[in-house]
């Protein structure tokens, strides 16, 4: 159930790249970085070399810097959680200093999705059907694309030990059908464009009315930087880009404290 960011106009209501960069960098920024300060445990020189894997159109390139990546004891988690975010983050730099193009951009992007997809392959909390911890429902409206972000998200959580179902611009029918035959934890709505919030608004009220008022709802994103008062225009119980306090307003709690680095 996942999307690639398509080529075309702008979907975040500004730069296309720009997009990219605070999203992919803003809820995963929340989830590397100890005592307030930034994760700097990177290397600058993985990093490049990353950056030039990701604008190569030779798909073996990734397979080549394995084991590089082994050496310097880079774990697939530090890839999801630290490397991707940067390259994301650099690439939307790229497109705003006009250096990159919004093709080379989205491709970009494209790979680092594929990617996560690989590294994050066996990162599920009901591997076999079976969920005994807390599940949560992460939702991108219709006309958000912006799932890079998201997939990593998705992917902390699930190596917290909570069962993720990413839905990804899903109609209203379909997501209150959905909603009303399970049992969620609490729901996540990711969105970055302004004009999102009707849509926001509608798909809140869907969420609330099919699970009978139970569903405790989280908007987080870009759109916290660009509307106030996203709470009383949307429905949803918090608007935070703290996915500790999201969790916790949701009563879901982790194995370890969503501030440590994940390794």
């Amino acid at each position: 159930m996942q999307q690639e960011i398509q080529i075309g106009s702008a979907p975040w209501g500004e730069s296309p790249a720009g997009g990219v960069s605070k999203f992919a960098a803003e809820v995963v920024a929340r989830l590397v970085q100890r005592d307030g300060q930034p994760e700097t445990g990177m290397r600058e020189t993985l990093v490049l070399r990353f950056m030039a894997t990701i604008a190569s159109t030779d798909p073996a390139c990734f397979e080549e810097l394995k084991p590089e990546l082994r050496r310097a004891r880079v774990t697939p988690s530090m890839l999801a959680d630290l490397y991707i975010p940067e390259v994301a983050r650099r690439l939307g730099q790229g497109w705003e200093d006009d250096v990159l193009s919004f093709a080379e951009v989205t491709m970009g992007v494209a790979r680092l999705q594929a990617i996560l997809r690989e590294v994050g392959s066996t990162w599920s909390a009901d591997r076999d059907g079976r969920v005994s911890g807390p599940m949560l429902l992460l939702v991108l409206p219709q006309g958000e694309q912006h799932t890079l972000g998201a997939m990593v998200l998705a992917g902390w959580l699930r190596r917290e030990g909570i069962s993720v179902s990413m839905k990804i611009a899903p109609g209203l029918p379909e997501l209150a059908h959905y909603v009303a035959e399970r049992t969620f934890d609490g729901a996540l709505v990711s969105t970055a464009c302004n004009d999102r919030l009707e849509t926001c608004r509608k798909l809140v009220k869907t969420l609330k009315e099919s699970s009978k008022g139970e569903l405790k709802v989280a908007i987080g994103g870009a759109i916290l930087h660009a509307s106030e008062d996203v709470m009383r225009l949307t429905g949803a119980d918090m608007a935070t880009n703290d996915i500790g306090q999201a969790l916790s307003m949701m009563g879901v709690s982790v194995a370890r404290d969503h501030q440590a680095t994940p390794s």
